[in-house]
């Protein structure tokens, strides 16, 4: 099965409208939930599915210990999770920040060489023809703006059509959803006209 992509402008950062060579980026097909990870893991180890679920609470419950320890962990060949802090105030000075202006900011996951090159040869890319792309049914309210946030702590910026694409709404329900983002102070825009984007409101 083929891994579809599309092109798009590289935004201008500094918003001057400058036109900058295209990217490829995935177009997600949507998300593959835990209960179909069970399952698929279910008939390639032909285990119960009870005890995969168990196995992976198990996973989640040491790493996440381990992670708040202060330790990075390195799972399998899968790669390192490490986590992240932040400053809640801007400081010039060591001696202005206390600890309690010091707090959890996520988790990253760095993958292992050996889990890229899998992917790498797993994966057969072929360029999106919008013409034969299937209507899917819109994802629901609630459920946009984590689909969105999500996107954007692994690519960064999104567009309107991605945003479209990812969420399954139409072109005026994706500016519809996306101003009033804006307007919460989720995210905010960058660049012009048919370079937009749009970034977390913390996102330099």
């Amino acid at each position: 099965m083929s891994t579809f992509y599309d092109l798009y402008e590289t935004p201008d950062p500094s918003g001057e409208g400058k036109k900058r060579p295209l990217h490829a980026r995935v177009c997600p097909k949507g998300t593959i939930t835990a209960k179909e990870f069970q399952e698929r893991v279910m008939k390639e180890q032909h285990m119960p599915h009870a005890m995969i679920v168990g196995i992976m609470q198990a996973i989640s419950n040491a790493l996440g210990d381990w992670l708040a320890e202060g330790y990075n962990v390195e799972l399998d060949e899968l790669g390192y999770f490490s986590t992240t802090l932040k400053c809640t105030r801007p400081a010039m000075n060591k001696k202005d920040i206390r600890a309690e202006s010091v707090r959890f900011e996520t988790v990253k996951f760095r993958p292992s060489k050996d889990f890229k090159k899998y992917v790498r040869h797993q994966m057969h890319l072929e360029r999106l023809d919008k013409k034969m792309a299937t209507k899917k049914p819109a994802v629901l309210p609630e459920k946009r703006k984590e689909m969105m946030l999500k996107f954007l702590e692994a690519n960064v910026c999104i567009t309107r059509a991605e945003y479209s694409r990812l969420t399954n709404v139409t072109d005026r329900r994706a500016i519809c959803d996306l101003q009033e983002y804006l307007a919460e102070g989720i995210i905010r825009k960058r660049g012009g006209g048919r370079s937009v984007v749009y970034i977390k409101k913390n996102q330099e």
